[in-house]
């Protein structure tokens, strides 16, 4: 072997073997979330897989894997959580065509009588200085123009059926409504005392979105393997980029980015808390 190789293999110290590469790669895992660098090499014996380290981080990695073998023997099988599982609920058709005529009534209502979104829409003013509560709610039925309720309708359908197969189409489509509803209501109390007008179901459509987030970060906080904290926010960091792409815009174009925003903070609450509490159901449930 040449002297730079030779080198470089002394760099690096064997730390475990394990039979098969998946559970190499498991245990491999647990030292990338230390922050260290790790090899997996194939073993002198034919199927056999070595971890390897740098020899400053093996004594702190082999006492991690060590602890982690330890913890892996002693616990048991973690019960599936109630609606883990899409089978268990439906994507909410119904709900969802539900939902959609009445957004195409109110819209064609809106053609035939132009005050209805005065008289509607979500308002600073009217929420709080004229105590016309109902405004947060109502907002989320009408729109501008047809292109607006379009883009609502489709995207809703698709956060809508996702919602829906997490934690059923009777919960979830309440809880979208919900989020829109208490969205438009921060943005009320935000802009107050500025008159700020709003319409439109995009609150609600970004407020499943947060649901999703919500759901999927309990979801990771909940695995018991250890993993880096990227990861683990990985279900919110994706959801934001999806409001900066879908929800954002330029000044002075028109959209309820405050709307947006709110919608979705308030549907990752929502889900989480939704999920959390399915979870401590779900293990009460199965108490002897």
């Amino acid at each position: 072997m040449p002297e730079t190789q030779q080198a470089d293999e002394e760099e690096w110290v064997d730390v475990a073997r394990f039979p098969n590469l998946d559970e190499a790669h498991e245990n491999a895992l647990v030292a990338l979330a230390m922050g260290e660098a790790i090899r997996v090499d194939h073993g002198d014996v034919p199927g056999e897989f070595e971890l390897r380290v740098e020899p400053a981080a093996a004594p702190r990695v082999t006492e991690e894997l060590r602890e982690y073998a330890a913890e892996s023997e002693v616990k048991p099988p973690r019960p599936p959580l109630v609606s883990q599982s899409w089978s268990h609920h439906p994507a909410g058709a119904v709900h969802y065509l539900v939902w959609a005529t009445i957004l195409l009534l109110v819209f064609r209502q809106q053609s035939q009588d132009p005050t209805l979104a005065d008289r509607y829409a979500s308002s600073s003013i009217g929420l709080i200085a004229n105590g016309e509560w109902w405004r947060p709610f109502t907002a989320l039925f009408l729109h501008g123009d047809g292109g607006h309720i379009i883009g609502n309708l489709a995207s809703g359908a698709v956060f809508g059926a996702l919602v829906s197969k997490s934690i059923g189409p009777w919960k979830g489509w309440a809880m979208i409504l919900l989020a829109g509803t208490f969205g438009n209501a921060t943005t009320s109390l935000v802009t107050y005392p500025e008159a700020f007008l709003s319409l439109g179901a995009s609150t609600a459509v970004f407020g499943a979105l947060g649901i999703l987030s919500g759901i999927g970060l309990v979801e990771n906080f909940r695995e018991e393997l250890r993993m880096p904290w990227l990861r683990v926010l990985a279900p919110l960091l994706a959801g934001l980029v999806l409001l900066g792409w879908l929800g954002g815009a330029a000044p002075g174009e028109g959209i309820d980015v405050f709307g947006h925003v709110f919608g979705f903070s308030v549907g990752v609450l929502a889900g989480a808390a939704c999920r959390y509490f399915d979870s401590a159901e779900a293990a009460l449930m199965r108490r002897p």
